[in-house]
């Protein structure tokens, strides 16, 4: 099934596949521990700490919610595929379980930024305009470095899932020894 035959695409999507939350786990690895703890420095005036946020999120927004899409559409045609021929292809049943558990681990990434990392973002680029017009608003920069604190925090749980996701896929891609003997 892999790299051979009608199936020689199921490889190079379940490479995609891993490589693509892989990457994704990296940017939120990296935005937790390094990132917003900077942007939380209290040397850094609240207002550009806002500004920076606000530039951080935005500019996220257009490279990895793209990418997590491209993975997920690329686990669910590998498990469509996968299950489709189940019965016809030993490999095709080894690789089913894990290319459903990366689109399932996928979505929830996904539910998990909508629901628990939008809100959050929109709410600090609220008030991070705020502080832009007025620099001296004590509740809009309290907020904000709540929200950033929070931000950072929760990330990490996403970051977990997409690793979850990366790995996942990993074993799935492993399974038909192509590339490794398990």
């Amino acid at each position: 099934m892999a790299s051979q035959g009608q199936f020689w695409w199921f490889t190079p999507l379940q490479s995609f596949a891993v490589i693509g939350t892989a990457i994704n786990f990296g940017g939120s690895a990296l935005q937790s521990p390094l990132i917003m703890p900077m942007l939380q420095l209290p040397q850094i005036p609240v207002q550009h700490s806002g500004t920076a946020t606000a530039y951080l999120l935005h500019n996220s927004e257009k490279f990895f919610p793209p990418l997590n899409g491209a993975c997920t559409l690329s686990n669910l045609i590998l498990s469509i595929t996968a299950y489709v021929n189940r019965d016809s292809s030993a490999v095709a049943a080894a690789k089913l379980p894990y290319a459903l558990a990366g689109f399932a681990l996928n979505m929830a990434t996904t539910a998990w930024a909508l629901g628990i990392m939008v809100p959050m973002n929109k709410a600090m680029t609220k008030h991070a305009e705020t502080l832009e017009r007025d620099s001296t608003d004590e509740k809009a920069a309290k907020e904000l470095r709540r929200l950033q604190k929070r931000w950072q925090g929760l990330n990490y749980g996403r970051a977990a899932i997409m690793l979850a996701a990366s790995i996942t896929s990993l074993y799935g891609l492993l399974q038909d020894g192509a590339v490794v003997r398990l």
